[in-house]
């Protein structure tokens, strides 16, 4: 089941081959993964030739720390909403009914 859900995250991440052959939409939208972006900024870097990646190596970077910036936030208020519930219900574990 672990294998079944990453490949798709692996296929549209571009582990398997540049970002930008997917095309340039579907690889903004894989962009939302961080990995994407960090592959290619890598791959530009590792390859000396900035020209073929999605977007620039400084703009990866920074777009990177906003996504950082961004999750960082989210699993703060994500935990916290989860505390509050577990304190509400007295319990840590969702129950199926």
């Amino acid at each position: 089941m672990s294998n079944l859900m990453q490949e798709p995250i692996y296929l549209v991440s571009g582990f398997y081959f540049p970002v930008r052959e997917i095309g340039f939409y579907v690889a903004l939208g894989a962009s939302i993964i961080p990995i994407t972006l960090g592959l290619d900024a890598m791959r530009q870097l590792l390859f000396g030739d900035q020209t073929v990646g999605l977007l620039p190596v400084n703009l990866e970077l920074a777009i990177l720390v906003v996504l950082a910036v961004v999750f960082v936030v989210s699993a703060r208020y994500a935990l916290r909403y989860m505390e509050h519930l577990g304190k509400r219900e007295g319990r840590l574990t969702m129950r199926w009914q």
